[in-house]
C-alpha cells in the first residue's frame, strides 16, 4: 500500500479530462467525480505522512495533480460561462508563474524544496470551493466566491514570487 498516496495524486491527473468532459456535457456524475478528486487532494499527503511513505515522486505528483485538474475544471466552467474571462486568465497565469518560477529557482539554485505555502494551500481551497459552487450556486453567492478566488490567487501568486526571489537572492 506504499504506492496508494501517489496513486491518489496521479488519479487527479488522469481524471481531469473526465471531469472537464463531464462538466461540459452537464453529466449527472460530474459532481461526484469532482468531489472525489477534491478529497484526494487532502487525502494523499495525509496518508503519505501517516504511513511514513513520503517521497520525492509524491512531492512532484501532488502539485502537478492539483494544477492539472484545477486548470481543466476552470477551463470547463469558463467555457460554460460560469467563470469570467478575467478570473480564468488570472488562475492560469498564477499557475504558469508558479511552474516557470519553480523551474527558474531549480535551474539557478538546484533547490527542489519549493513547497506549497499556506497562502497557496488556502488559495487552492478557495478555488476548489468556487469550482464546486459552479455546480449549484446562483450568481449572487458565486460572485462572492469568484472574488475570494481572485484575492486568494493574487495573494498566493505574490507570495510565491516573493519566496522565489528570496531563494534566488540567498543563492547570490
Amino acid at each position: 500500500m506504499r504506492w496508494f498516496p501517489n496513486f491518489l495524486s496521479l488519479s487527479r491527473v488522469f481524471l481531469a479530462p473526465l471531469i472537464g468532459w463531464m462538466i461540459l456535457e452537464q453529466h449527472a456524475w460530474a459532481w461526484t467525480i469532482f468531489f472525489w478528486v477534491s478529497w484526494t487532494d487532502a487525502l494523499d499527503g495525509w496518508l503519505a505522512r501517516k504511513m511514513g511513505v513520503e517521497s520525492k515522486l509524491g512531492e512532484l505528483l501532488d502539485p502537478i495533480g492539483d494544477k492539472v485538474w484545477v486548470v481543466v475544471a476552470t477551463l470547463a466552467w469558463w467555457k460554460m460561462g460560469r467563470i469570467p474571462d478575467w478570473l480564468m486568465v488570472m488562475i492560469l497565469f498564477r499557475d504558469a508563474l508558479i511552474l516557470v518560477g519553480s523551474w527558474v529557482v531549480y535551474r539557478r539554485t538546484g533547490r527542489e524544496d519549493f513547497l506549497p505555502s499556506i497562502h497557496g494551500k488556502t488559495s487552492t481551497v478557495i478555488q476548489l470551493t468556487m469550482l464546486a459552487g459552479c455546480f449549484t450556486l446562483g450568481e449572487f453567492w458565486l460572485n462572492w466566491l469568484r472574488l475570494a478566488a481572485a484575492v486568494g490567487t493574487v495573494v498566493s501568486g505574490a507570495d510565491y514570487v516573493r519566496r522565489g526571489i528570496r531563494m534566488l537572492r540567498a543563492q547570490g
